[in-house]
């Protein structure tokens, strides 16, 4: 069995699938308006702002890590606890696949509330820890977790970090942080297409968190927030 034929089955078997990637850049898109003042932290290679910026009026690249890829778009090394940039300097901030990372809840968010705009928006990607999928392999040492990582996705063990899920549940993301509040959230499952095995295991589970009283066990959370304005504070 081959990548591209099993990639091939699981499409014909699922043509409404879409990768989450997709999913988050359509968002995106949407989001981004000619007078948008954008921050993509923990942006890793910068990718998105280099694909993106140019449809907002600023776009800036944010990440603790510097690995030299980063010519191509706006950037700047900073911890997400302490960026240099004057308050409510953002309409849009984006963290993808971050927000597992962040340890310290609410305080990590306490630099995102102080650099978006009163009205501002709030766009995460993040993993879903109420699906086993996620909450199953916590259960491992760090060390194993990150070898079977690397050895299942094929992922570099520099690229993985520890994990704590402080703001990663439905109930937590509806309860809001700061003066964000959540305007909409999507359960996403994502299918390592170009890997047989993990497709046939993600694939069954994909099937069946497609019903709905379990959907909400995917694997991914894409959610929207938006920061509380004065006008949004109904008058006594």
């Amino acid at each position: 069995m081959n990548d591209l034929w099993t990639e091939h089955l699981f499409r014909k078997l699922h043509p409404d699938y879409r990768h989450r990637w997709e999913v988050y850049n359509e968002v995106l898109r949407k989001l981004i308006t000619k007078d948008t003042v954008w921050l993509d932290i923990g942006c890793g290679t910068n990718e998105h702002v280099a694909e993106f910026g140019n449809m907002a009026k600023t776009a800036i690249g944010i990440d603790i890590l510097d690995n030299g890829h980063r010519a191509n778009a706006p950037f700047l090394r900073a911890d997400l606890r302490n960026i240099p940039l004057p308050s409510s300097y953002a309409s849009l901030i984006t963290l993808r696949m971050v927000t597992e990372h962040l340890e310290r809840v609410p305080q990590d968010f306490s630099e995102i509330d102080r650099l978006l705009v009163p009205g501002g928006t709030l766009l995460l990607l993040t993993t879903n820890s109420s699906s086993p999928i996620i909450f199953l392999p916590r259960l491992l040492p760090f060390s194993l977790k990150r070898w079977l990582i690397g050895k299942l996705f094929g992922v570099p063990c520099d690229d993985v970090f520890p994990t704590y899920h402080r703001f990663n549940t439905l109930s937590k993301m509806i309860d809001g942080v700061f003066n964000m509040k959540l305007s909409s959230l999507e359960f996403l499952e994502q299918v390592p297409l170009h890997r047989p095995l993990l497709t046939c295991i993600f694939g069954l589970w994909y099937s069946v968190t497609r019903f709905s009283p379990l959907r909400c066990f995917k694997s991914n959370l894409l959610a929207v927030f938006h920061k509380i304005s004065s006008n949004d504070i109904p008058e006594p």
